[in-house]
């Protein structure tokens, strides 16, 4: 399966070193989850979407990264994850808008679920000729900002808009 920019620049905004503990919201085929695995040596990733389907996905090809922990996949939607007080060095999402699911809520689920010093990357590849990276950049950092990330729009990525915050 080919790697879209918008997985790449996701992964590289990251900056993973290599033990993080990293939850991908929204991981569908798990194109991002292989990238995060090819660059994983003793850490994890917990791949969380409301799909089944797409969870099976995932998990088709990864048996390896599954029997050891290194892969846990999670079919169930963010706002009804329990997750057991676990935390994670590294959030992130792909052509995720939490905004329109979530509302307000989603930054605050978030920072509950990352580790101090942690990161959060947002990635939105928006339509052709729209004006929905704007939008959605727009609202995630002011609702980052709201409770108390230092969120930054990233350097251009062609179309693809990448947030980084931290806590």
């Amino acid at each position: 399966m080919p790697i879209a920019h918008r997985h790449s620049a996701a992964v590289s905004a990251l900056s993973l070193t290599g033990t993080e503990s990293v939850l991908e919201i929204g991981c569908g085929h798990g194109v991002a989850v292989r990238l995060v695995l090819d660059r994983l040596t003793s850490g994890t990733i917990t791949a969380l979407d409301r799909s089944a389907k797409m969870i099976d996905a995932v998990a088709a090809g990864n048996d390896a990264a599954l029997a050891t922990g290194r892969l846990v996949t999670r079919a169930e939607a963010l706002e009804d994850a329990d997750f057991g007080g676990a935390t994670f060095d590294a959030i992130f999402a792909v052509n995720v808008d939490l905004n329109l699911r979530l509302g307000t809520r989603w930054p605050s689920m978030l920072k509950n679920l990352l580790r101090p010093g942690g990161r959060i990357v947002l990635a939105f590849d928006p339509p052709p000729d729209s004006s929905k990276g704007h939008a959605f950049a727009t609202k995630s950092l002011d609702r980052l900002a709201a409770v108390g990330f230092r969120a930054t729009l990233l350097p251009a990525h062609g179309k693809v808009t990448v947030i980084r915050a931290e806590a």
